[in-house]
């Protein structure tokens, strides 16, 4: 039998798999294949990086980022300028407004993908998720905050269930 945390853990982990196989699906819908998709998640989640580090973190060849890098660029995905410390090397980023769309289109397609299997549930079996994610993500918060890890305003989700506790406190 598997205990409760390897459980809930490896849940959350197959809930990630599955958005990211729906982020796949919609961009090789949009002609952009799973490792060119993987080197813009990269340089999305990074900001910036080295050919050497996308290499490192995708577990690819250089030769193999550099040429989807080449590709992305020629695309206008991708920008490649000189490393300001070291001209021989080059930092990997994205345009800002390929950036945007790339949070919209997250957003977006996680969401659509969450409501349509939430959807094979009905309202009160919806209902019960929720509760039970806002009680573990209420649990984590306050763990964080116990073990000095507060700083988690990038968590918008927390943010949410603070303005909900202070509706209900009203």
């Amino acid at each position: 039998m598997v205990e409760r945390p390897e459980f809930i853990r490896e849940s959350i982990d197959f809930l990630q798999r599955f958005l990211m196989k729906s982020l796949q699906k919609h961009s090789e819908e949009h002609g952009v294949t799973i490792p060119q998709a993987r080197v813009i998640g990269e340089v999305y989640a990074h900001k910036t990086m080295s050919i050497k580090q996308l290499s490192k973190n995708l577990k690819m060849t250089q030769s193999t980022v550099s040429d989807i890098v080449e590709r992305l660029t020629t695309k206008g995905l991708l920008l490649k300028t000189p490393n300001p410390k070291d001209k021989r090397f080059v930092e990997i980023s994205l345009p800002e407004n390929i950036a945007e769309e790339i949070h919209d289109s997250i957003t977006e397609i996680a969401n659509k993908s969450l409501n349509s299997a939430l959807s094979l549930l009905d309202s009160d079996e919806q209902e019960i998720v929720e509760k039970g994610m806002k009680l573990l993500v209420t649990a984590v918060k306050k763990k964080m905050e116990t073990d000095g890890m507060d700083n988690y305003e990038f968590f918008d989700v927390l943010y949410f269930l603070d303005e909900e506790k202070e509706k209900k406190e009203k």
